[in-house]
């Protein structure tokens, strides 16, 4: 079983890769979402160690735990949108149904991709797991609050970011 460290250390892999593509929206924006849900999935299962539920294999499982308890309902809420924008942006498939894209701008343009995508659902997701775990907040790199990387292009504020309800979140 992996441990939540492992998980925060890919998480904040991801963070890393995410901010860099971020800086080309247009020409990234499938890759910017699919690294933004694959950070999100990180989170979330160090948010399943630290909480007894265990690693997940497989993305069924995963959204299937989320749902079915009640104390993920918020990451649920906000993950599932970003997998399926992954599914989206790499098989041009809707996962849920028979909608085919010819490009992943056909289901959502850069610009959304950024305030949809990472400014809102990754953000609720970090946001519901430092909720739930605190301890987490010392170790992930949240998304800036203003959306907007350093000038080195790294993510500010380790555990900045404000707990899912909290004012400005």
């Amino acid at each position: 079983m992996s441990s939540a460290d492992s998980h925060i250390s890919l998480a904040n892999k991801n963070q890393s890769v995410l901010t860099h593509l971020a800086v080309d929206l247009e020409k990234y924006s499938e890759w910017v979402a699919t690294v933004a849900f694959y950070k999100a999935l990180h989170i979330v299962e160090s948010v399943f160690v630290a909480k007894g539920v265990g690693n997940t294999s497989n993305h069924v499982d995963r959204l299937l735990k989320l749902k079915r308890d009640r104390r993920f309902h918020h990451i649920f809420e906000h993950y599932r949108p970003m997998w399926v924008a992954s599914q989206i942006a790499r098989y041009l498939e809707d996962p849920a149904g028979p909608t085919a894209y010819s490009s992943f701008r056909d289901y959502l343009r850069p610009d959304e991709v950024m305030k949809q995508i990472v400014r809102h659902r990754l953000r609720q997701v970090e946001a519901s797991a430092l909720r739930l775990c605190p301890e987490l907040a010392s170790k992930l790199q949240t998304w800036p609050a203003d959306g907007r990387p350093d000038s080195a292009g790294n993510a500010r504020g380790q555990g900045s970011i404000k707990a899912a309800g909290d004012p400005g979140s």
